[in-house]
């Protein structure tokens, strides 16, 4: 009974602590990782070497290294972790299900290609069910499902490729094309290749947030051409001022027609470049709800596509 008394007392904000600072092996790094000051992180660490009888620490002047009995727990405290993350994680999922919630993480320039028409119709179709748009960036799309906070994310081909644990499906085909103000040389052109744009300045969007900038850079390397990219930009609207009021121009998904622009043309490139809109899910998440919806939306934006 004492024994059980005694291990009560252990919390679990102690054993984050602990495991901050045997991942860390250095109080003040783990206090900073924390966002706490070394006070109250090392009262804490005291508090649970007492109640566990024991030292958790070879502590030194720099640095601290782990006992035996640290080693052991510290490999404990892994899989309590992951097994309390797991449970919350199915607790939620099963929350949202039992309300019949879908949350979705996209970019905005997915309506652009007919995304919202397409979901106001599974609305209507699904009057039960809510679905929660997130505009977030493909590399927040893929932490957001980590921590469960979304059940799928639509983003670009380019931020789908090598997503493990992850997987992808294609929701809409789509390339790229060139995009120049009304008044550019070139805006009377149809179509165009890659080595007849040696001599453009190009704006394209900040290769930080889209995977799709390195990977339209890569081929015009294959091409064996240099893009000069003078501005890189966050966001698409941005992107389209930009080329639509100077000289510059761009490489965008040919579904970016779709949406109504002023003073800009769009050429057809004749190497393929792919911009398919993709789905990013984790494969124990997708149940019959989200195949049916993935289902939906192939259909209803293909049906959509007028490029």
């Amino acid at each position: 009974m004492n024994s059980h008394f005694q291990h009560s007392r252990i919390t679990l904000k102690m054993l984050q602590y602990f495991y901050a600072v045997a991942q860390e092996q250095h109080f003040g790094r783990a206090a900073e990782k924390l966002n706490i000051t070394k006070p109250p992180l090392s009262a804490q660490i005291k508090e649970l070497e007492s109640i566990l009888g024991t030292e958790l620490f070879i502590r030194n002047t720099r640095n601290v290294e782990l006992t035996s009995v640290g080693r052991i727990l510290k490999g404990e405290c892994e899989l309590m972790f992951d097994f309390y993350e797991n449970s919350i994680n199915k607790v939620i999922k099963a929350s949202r299900k039992e309300k019949k919630t879908i949350n979705i993480g996209l970019i905005s320039s997915f309506f652009w290609a007919g995304l919202g028409k397409a979901l106001k119709k599974y609305r209507d179709k699904n009057p039960n069910y809510t679905l929660n748009f997130l505009e977030l960036t493909p590399e927040r799309q893929k932490q957001s499902l980590i921590d469960k906070s979304i059940d799928l994310g639509l983003a670009r081909f380019a931020d789908t490729i090598n997503i493990a644990p992850f997987q992808a499906d294609k929701v809409l085909d789509d390339n790229m094309c060139l995009v120049v103000s009304s008044e550019h040389p070139l805006c009377d052109r149809k179509s165009i290749g890659i080595s007849e744009l040696s001599a453009e300045e190009f704006v394209l969007m900040h290769r930080h947030d889209s995977a799709s900038t390195g990977l339209i850079i890569n081929s015009f390397l294959v091409e064996e051409m240099n893009m000069n990219v003078t501005k890189e930009v966050f966001e698409p609207n941005t992107l389209m001022a930009v080329v639509a009021t100077s000289n510059m121009v761009s490489i965008v998904p040919s579904s970016f027609r779709m949406h109504q622009w002023d003073d800009v043309t769009f050429i057809n490139l004749k190497e393929q470049i792919p911009a398919h809109m993709c789905a990013m899910y984790a494969s124990e998440d997708l149940d019959e709800v989200l195949m049916e919806l993935l289902a939906f939306l192939k259909a209803e934006l293909a049906s959509y596509r007028r490029y």
